[in-house]
């Protein structure tokens, strides 16, 4: 199916999609897109079976759901409802399971994928069946999370993943810091010159008393100031290209950031006008299939004002 041949139904049957997680992906065309989608649905439901017929399944190489442990729909639409209302989409078809085996003391849930499938599921520490909170974490706001991560992943803008994300939460603490942590390697770039800072200190307070200690004050503090200089300045995007939308009018703006790239926020930053940015993303349109979803969802409706 070519661009162009997207019929009014279709494109109104796209929008549904969109509205339910299914994401177009950056670069997707129609046949590429309902293949992938085509692809998970027939893996979830030979996850589904195979739970049903055995009780257990095994949908990634080392980890195994237990259909006993399969989260409530109920408690997966408090997520729900947070998603649609932050970013106008529900998911509901993505598989949820509580774990309690071998899972760190404050670990509190992740998405599990694969580069090779399409398929992913999310998992939550066991202790969440019966509680809404643990140590950090709110139930409703963790699976949010998650399932932002689900519904963008195939963006792959890894800058702004986490910023998207955190906006869940309801502390300001972590909507503020969530995006400092992009990479696997941050945390450990964080961590490691402040173990090493902790070891010089104990060798000057125990075995060379004339050690000097200031240098690694420095060099644990460069490491942070870059992660929150880094997160300053994806912030910075976000909030030009939102002031921008919100100042030619647009109502539903953060649905509209949640479903752009890093480079795509920085042209509708550049905008001059509301009529500049409508045939800027009209001929963007032309030519990608998330585009096309996303102005007839949103930009439209700002048309029948």
């Amino acid at each position: 199916m070519k661009l162009q041949e997207i019929t009014p139904e279709q494109l109104e049957e796209l929008s549904r999609l969109d509205a339910a997680g299914y994401l177009v992906g950056r670069d997707e065309d129609p046949d590429t897109y309902f293949e992938r989608l085509n692809r998970l649905r027939a893996e979830e439901e030979a996850l589904n079976r195979e739970l049903a017929a055995n009780g257990s399944a095994e949908p990634f190489p080392g980890l195994t759901v237990r259909e006993q442990e399969r989260i409530p729909p109920e408690i997966v639409a408090e997520a729900a409802e947070l998603t649609e209302a932050l970013y106008a989409f529900r998911i509901d078809h993505v598989p949820g399971f509580f774990l309690s085996g071998n899972v760190g003391l404050l670990w509190g849930g992740c998405l599990v994928s694969d580069t090779d499938s399409p398929l992913a599921v999310f998992l939550i520490r066991s202790s969440f069946r019966t509680r809404e909170r643990f140590f950090i974490y709110q139930r409703r706001e963790l699976l949010a999370h998650e399932l932002c991560h689900s519904a963008r992943s195939r963006l792959f803008d890894y800058r702004l993943e986490e910023f998207f994300a955190y906006q869940t939460s309801p502390s300001r603490l972590r909507r503020y810091l969530g995006n400092c942590f992009i990479r696997q390697c941050d945390a450990l770039l964080f961590m490691l010159p402040t173990l090493l800072l902790l070891t010089m200190q104990l060798l000057q307070s125990f075995v060379w008393p004339r050690l000097p200690v200031w240098p690694f004050w420095i060099l644990a503090l460069v490491y942070p100031a870059f992660l929150l200089w880094r997160n300053q300045l994806a912030r910075r995007r976000v909030f030009r290209a939102a002031a921008k939308l919100q100042g030619f009018g647009f109502r539903r703006v953060r649905p509209i950031l949640f479903r752009l790239t890093w480079e795509e926020l920085a042209l509708v930053a550049e905008q001059s006008s509301p009529a500049a940015l409508r045939e800027w993303a009209e001929a963007r349109a032309r030519h990608n299939l998330r585009w096309k979803v996303l102005v007839h969802r949103f930009f439209r409706e700002e048309e029948e004002l």
